[in-house]
């Protein structure tokens, strides 16, 4: 799929080395964690319906598919629909009150948080404001709170 897409030449490090075969425990985890800031980039595209409440990890078998059972980034591009930056905005809001709560949580444990996963919420809102950043690596994303 990364040839197939084009990719191949725009693999962070950790992923290298994922598909290299040379790969630390922590790489898998990091790559892993991703998803959920992918997450939040196929809700901005309209690929799902709804990430207001980050409970539980995103639906990594639907991430998948969402790219891989399109032939062509054409095909894949067709499918989505932005949300207006006004809905976005709002839910970058939303994480970074989320993020609030669960860094208050962290100091504070009588917080209350219900239950929201702190981090799917770290993740899911590094998407969010990679959005909005001119940093092009959202692993350089601040999630300054």
């Amino acid at each position: 799929m990364l040839k197939q897409y084009g990719v191949q030449d725009n693999l962070i490090e950790k992923e290298k080395r994922i598909f290299n075969g040379k790969y630390s425990k922590q790489d898998v985890i990091d790559v892993v964690w991703s998803y959920e800031a992918y997450w939040s980039l196929v809700w901005a595209l309209g690929l799902v319906d709804n990430i207001d409440h980050p409970n539980q990890i995103c639906d990594c078998e639907k991430a998948i598919m969402l790219v891989s059972t399109c032939k062509t980034y054409e095909e894949f591009k067709s499918q989505c629909k932005i949300r207006d930056i006004e809905e976005i905005l709002d839910m970058l809001d939303l994480y970074y009150r989320y993020d609030w709560a669960v860094t208050e949580k962290r100091i504070n444990s009588d917080t209350p948080i219900a239950d929201l996963n702190p981090d799917v919420v770290v993740e899911r809102r590094k998407g969010l404001e990679w959005l909005i950043a001119s940093e092009e690596d959202w692993n350089e994303i601040s999630l300054d709170t």
